[in-house]
């Protein structure tokens, strides 16, 4: 009979599978999301502690790069960094809650894509940072 084989198949199969480590809440991860001029999502992922974003805007780089240059520096947000490797810029920001980091580079001849990341502020990153703020510094 094939059932058995199919049976254990199907039990192995389970037996392997492992839960995938659950997804942080957005608000706690990217409270404050700034989406892209015109931006369309395309994909979402997520770990435990952590969330990344893509998307892609028919605006090209240069005004896009400027756009986050000036909503990562104003309001909620404070800029951090800003660094350039070949046609993508990266940001890395900080705010009263978990830091963001965006990514913005040229979707072909189309526009840009965007990568948003944030961390839960649980992380071990935002732990450490914490615990240096708690502690006195050394004059």
């Amino acid at each position: 009979m094939r059932t058995r084989p199919i049976l254990a198949a199907i039990l192995l199969l389970a037996a392997c599978h492992k839960s995938a480590p659950k997804p942080p809440d957005i608000g706690a991860v990217l409270p404050n999301l700034p989406l892209p001029p015109e931006g369309q999502p395309l994909v979402r992922e997520g770990g435990a502690e952590a969330m990344q974003f893509l998307f892609v805007t028919p605006v090209v780089p240069d005004s896009i790069v400027a756009y986050y240059r000036n909503v990562l520096s104003t309001g909620a947000f404070r800029l951090i960094n800003e660094s350039k490797m070949g046609k993508s810029t990266a940001f890395y920001a900080e705010q009263d809650g978990p830091s963001i980091w965006v990514t913005v580079s040229p979707n072909g001849s189309d526009g840009s894509q965007v990568i948003i990341a944030g961390a839960s502020p649980t992380d071990s990153i935002a732990k450490r940072k914490a615990a240096q703020a708690a502690t006195p510094a050394d004059h």
